[in-house]
């Protein structure tokens, strides 16, 4: 897949964030899609040996993990820049997947999260200072010998933010109960639905959904609908069932932001094959404006403490250099023009060395659901 041009508003965002020229991160981003389809190319001629590649976007590079000689001979000759690994892509998922069983015994902390870090080869385990990280290990079922495909990072506090408001318009329950944002317009067997976070919104109940701050639609309502379903820890996502899809302005597919809106075409059908780590995502939201970072992997599984009830979300698409903060749930995230999902939660100002976020793929809802379709709110 070859991803559109980034949106007006995330090229400015982004080259605020880097310092760089807008111009040239723009021009930057339009060559994206080639250095993906590269990447994409040389990792799947590597078969059950791939050990993972990614982009450089700003460079204009792309890297690879390679085994051998012979990983090394292939990859230069696609104009990939090579990189010794110890690890297959294969052996670190399986390693990951014993974590995942762990979780859902209850036997990781919570405000804990591990992923697939191609750049380092390893699978990266991060918990709250003062966790016995190997005995967690151990519980785990992960062995001596594969005590070395694991990277351990430690953050200090709440590392992910659950609650909130972000997306370009804000929403609140009849009840002021939660307060979340507008994510990702879909349409399923007939249905408008908006796709915002899971957890913003009380279990077991389908209140109505209004705007937050008394914006109206075409017929002066400030209603926007109902919760249809909602979907939580394993996934974090709700369905709005629209009471008037047409009666809104701007368009259901329109991301909000300083410089206007920014609109979606379709949607990201796996982000593990479509999305190289490195690739460029962007999201818009209240609390942290529009921002942006790079795609580290679309396995990443994280736990969060509510209450006195730790929950693990999974599957979930993480993002690296994207900060999160309380009220950045609900909000679009975008790969080019393409709706990759909704925000679920990320690293909080000052909780690890580098921000991250994470991102419910729409893929899921779709599994979910069936067929699904990205629609604008004027047709």
């Amino acid at each position: 897949m070859t991803p559109p041009a980034a949106p007006g508003g995330a090229a400015h965002a982004l080259a605020q964030q880097l310092g760089l020229p807008e111009q040239q991160v723009a021009q930057r981003l339009a060559a994206e899609g080639g250095l993906s389809k590269t990447a994409r190319a040389f990792r799947d001629s590597q078969g059950d040996r791939a050990a993972g590649v990614w982009l450089d976007v700003m460079d204009g590079e792309v890297h690879a993990n390679v085994l051998d000689d012979e990983g090394e001979r292939a990859a230069r000759a696609a104009g990939i820049i090579p990189q010794r690994a110890a690890y297959t892509t294969a052996e670190l998922r399986e390693v990951h997947e014993r974590l995942n069983a762990a979780a859902e015994k209850k036997l990781t902390p919570g405000d804990s999260s591990w992923s697939l870090d191609n750049r380092t080869d390893r699978v990266v385990l991060d918990v709250p200072a003062g966790t016995d990280a190997e005995a967690m290990l151990r519980t785990a079922g992960i062995t001596d010998a594969d005590r070395a495909k694991v990277s351990v990072t430690t953050h200090q506090g709440t590392a992910y933010a659950r609650t909130g408001l972000v997306g370009g318009d804000g929403l609140r329950d009849e009840n002021n109960t939660g307060t979340c944002s507008a994510g990702i317009m879909i349409k399923q067997a007939g249905v408008t639905y908006l796709v915002t976070a899971g957890h913003c919104w009380p279990e077991q109940s389908n209140p109505a959904i209004r705007r937050d701050d008394s914006s109206q639609d075409s017929a002066r309502n400030t209603r926007i609908g109902h919760i249809a379903d909602r979907q939580f820890p394993a996934s974090d996502y709700a369905l709005i069932a629209m009471d008037n899809p047409r009666g809104w302005t701007p368009g259901g597919s329109a991301v909000k932001t300083s410089s206007g809106y920014n609109v979606y075409n379709d949607y990201i059908r796996s982000a593990d094959n479509q999305i190289v780590d490195g690739g460029t995502i962007c999201a818009s939201g209240v609390a942290s404006g529009w921002r942006c970072g790079t795609f580290v992997d679309g396995i990443s599984t994280y736990t969060t403490t509510i209450g006195n009830e730790t929950y693990t979300s999974t599957r979930q698409v993480k993002v690296a250099g994207m900060q999160s903060d309380y009220g950045d749930s609900g909000g679009a995230a975008l790969y080019g023009t393409s709706a990759v999902g909704t925000v679920t939660g990320g690293s909080t100002p000052g909780s690890a060395p580098r921000p991250y976020t994470y991102i419910q793929p729409l893929s899921t809802v779709a599994r979910d659901l069936g067929a699904i379709s990205t629609v604008d709110w004027h047709q």
